[in-house]
């Protein structure tokens, strides 16, 4: 959810879905696989007691997940006083606070400096407008700070020079594509690696239990990294899950699976396996088309079933090809949790079993 004025709005644009917030939304569909819903509330011309009256009750709601909000160069222009402005920027705060969201994932956007543009003329001189920029992104940044909401500062992005074509909208004053571009960026460089985690909210224990699993099959292996077959031996050890269950009743042992991995690939030298093992570009596909798949079956969580069937859709890493190899595909995982879902027996269904010789044949390369 995004609040502010005609910065969060993105009055001047062409087309709004180049705004700042839209930008943002699109990045964590991306990097998380998540349909992200954006509601931006921000309006051209609101000050911090239009948002009060109007935003904040449409915020409170909406009760949303993530949240923006840039706002206070209206107040500038139309001559408000700095502890009025901080009056109500401190309400606008204790209500987000009240939303129930973890503290960083409110993030606090400074105004941008407009006092040298064209379009700024008639509001006053431009030291004057930029010192009292300045001093209302200081109390901004004071206020989050003290609800230990994330502070953003963008005002320097808004002060460069020749920043080149598209930076302004035609009306001289607000930012163009370029500028929202930049601004997108700077927000996602301070509070991206924050945000991807909301996608861990909608993950059951099951699943995310497998992937803290998954990370010791890397280790026991002494491989520096998680690969996908270290996922399919963690859904194998899963006994709560659909996924293991699945599994367990087409008969695909955890020992069978790990003696096959461990002769093709072999353990590492434990010392020269890094001291972090982190995921393969790979897995952190599976994960995206995870979430994806919960997302298309309507599903409240992602779940471990919501995983094996990924493994199938990727396709191209070490598991897909053993899953391949004994018979288990995207329309046969379909299918037996179509059935599951429906309350019938599709965890009976014994997929037809291949010969683990194409496995070792067809493994090099793949991760």
């Amino acid at each position: 959810m995004a609040l502010g004025d005609s910065y969060t709005i993105g009055t001047g644009l062409a087309d709004i879905a180049q705004n700042f917030p839209s930008l943002l939304a699109r990045r964590l569909t991306e990097e998380t696989g998540i349909d992200v819903a954006l509601t931006n509330l921000g309006l051209d011309g609101y000050t911090t007691a239009d948002l009060i009256r109007e935003e904040l009750p449409a915020a409170l709601a909406v009760r949303p997940e993530l949240v923006t909000i840039l706002i206070g160069a209206n107040d500038i222009v139309q001559g408000s006083e700095e502890a009025a402005y901080r009056t109500r920027l401190a309400e606008i705060y204790d209500a987000l606070g009240q939303l129930g969201l973890a503290a960083k994932r409110v993030v606090a956007v400074s105004i941008p400096d407009f006092s040298a543009l064209p379009g700024a003329a008639p509001f006053g001189s431009a030291s004057e407008l930029r010192a009292r920029i300045d001093a209302f992104n200081a109390v901004g940044q004071s206020e989050a700070a003290s609800r230990g909401f994330q502070y953003v500062d963008i005002t320097a992005i808004s002060r460069e020079s020749n920043p080149g074509d598209d930076w302004l909208a035609a009306d001289g004053l607000h930012p163009g594509p370029a500028q929202h571009r930049a601004i997108a960026d700077r927000i996602w460089e301070a509070a991206g690696a924050g945000w991807r985690s909301v996608q861990w909210d909608r993950w059951s224990r099951s699943s995310r239990q497998a992937l803290a699993r998954a990370k010791e099959e890397a280790e026991n292996l002494h491989h520096a990294y998680i690969g996908t077959e270290h996922l399919l031996l963690a859904l194998l050890r899963d006994t709560e899950g659909v996924g293991g269950k699945l599994l367990s009743r087409w008969t695909i042992s955890h020992r069978r699976v790990w003696t096959r991995i461990d002769r093709v690939i072999g353990k590492r030298n434990q010392d020269s396996v890094r001291s972090q093992v982190i995921p393969t570009t790979r897995v952190r596909k599976v994960l995206r088309i995870a979430t994806q798949e919960a997302n298309t079956a309507g599903a409240d969580s992602v779940g471990t079933e919501h995983i094996l069937l990924a493994l199938t859709v990727e396709g191209e890493g070490i598991a897909a090809h053993i899953l391949s190899d004994v018979g288990v595909t995207p329309a046969l995982m379909r299918t037996a949790m179509d059935r599951l879902h429906s309350n019938a027996e599709g965890l009976s269904h014994q997929p037809r079993p291949g010969r683990w010789s194409r496995f070792i044949a067809r493994f090099a390369g793949k991760r």
